[in-house]
């Protein structure tokens, strides 16, 4: 099969290699889509090291079942998003439905494991979940990963109804970030590194925007908060961009006992003082990935409509370089996803 791949050398490219073949527990999966995400960039920087090299890439996929291997159900053709963080789902963290955080499986598809940038991807059947026919295979595909995040970062922020929260950084995920804090019932303002990101942020559910491109100073961002929420700041700051500038800025927004959310990945430290946090009793929450629950709950909101993927471009597999090329210039509207077959 084909399969788009990462080197030892940090290169990317397309290899034939051999179609995996399920064993106990096991489903082989024929991709019909599979998302392009900032943190491909990490993996291939470097930053983020899989077990091995060459690596499958590819953390967001979706398709039909082609095989399932023994001990599993799932009948051949059906539709199927693909969780990809492997868990053991008998630890103290998967019992409590945290499989993001389980303390014994480390693996993670597309991270350190082969992914889903290829013609088929093997996963545990307790990773797949079913697809209703209404959501179509590349939305699919991004809610494994952007979806979800968004849904599981909300729900740890504890918004609620009536509410402001700002979503710093208006990519593939913050875009699902403003509708997810929108369906919770706030008041979302979007900030944005261009004009044609802030107008997708108001079209799908954000109240008002901040353009800051680059270059332009962050230190104005909490009087610009400040301005647009009554003089009072933010109840919820989603953090996406990762610089030390934007986290500085992110609490200084914050109301008083505003939460500060950092999602996502940064190679970039955060130097503050604690008083910043004491003062007005702010609070720091970290997020990583989702559960289970929070992929079958944005499959749900995509389904009713609630959940929309602005799709910016789809690629054939061995266009992997343009769409990473396009990822790391910031020029992409939406999400992109590569359509293997």
């Amino acid at each position: 099969m084909r399969a788009i791949q990462v080197q030892q050398d940090l290169t990317v490219h397309g290899s034939d290699v051999d179609m995996p073949r399920p064993g106990q527990g096991q489903v082989l999966v024929r991709v019909q889509a599979a998302g392009v995400c900032g943190t491909d960039l990490h993996i291939v920087d470097g930053m983020i090291k899989p077990d091995a090299y060459p690596m499958t890439l590819g953390h967001e996929a979706a398709g039909v079942v082609e095989e399932a291997g023994p001990g599993a159900a799932l009948a051949p053709g059906t539709r199927v998003a693909v969780f990809n963080k492997l868990f053991c789902g008998a630890c103290e963290q998967c019992l409590a439905g945290r499989q993001n955080l389980c303390t014994v499986e480390p693996g993670q598809l597309g991270f350190n494991r082969d992914g889903g940038d290829a013609e088929y991807v093997l996963a545990p059947e307790r990773n797949l979940a079913v697809l209703p026919d209404v959501v179509d295979f590349a939305t699919a595909a991004v809610l494994t990963c952007a979806g979800m995040t968004a849904v599981h970062a909300t729900r740890m922020s504890g918004l609620e109804s009536g509410q402001t929260a700002v979503v710093n950084g208006i990519g593939g995920v913050g875009i699902l970030v403003v509708q997810a804090a929108a369906q919770a019932g706030a008041t979302v303002i979007a900030v944005a590194d261009a004009d044609d990101k802030a107008d997708l942020a108001t079209k799908h559910g954000a109240a008002d925007a901040i353009v800051l491109g680059r270059g332009d100073d962050y230190a104005t961002l909490p009087g610009a908060v400040r301005s647009r929420a009554g003089g009072r700041g933010a109840d919820v700051f989603f953090e996406l961009v990762g610089t030390t500038d934007t986290m500085t800025a992110g609490i200084r927004s914050l109301a008083p006992r505003g939460r500060f959310v950092s999602t996502g990945y940064t190679d970039q430290s955060l130097s503050i003082h604690p008083i910043e946090f004491i003062l007005s009793e702010a609070s720091l929450v970290s997020t990583v990935a989702a559960t289970r629950t929070d992929l079958n709950d944005a499959i749900a909101m995509a389904a009713r409509g609630d959940l929309v993927v602005p799709l910016a471009g789809s690629y054939p597999l061995d266009g992997i370089a343009d769409a990473l090329s396009a990822l790391r210039s910031r020029s992409v509207l939406g999400r992109q996803v590569l359509i293997p077959n």
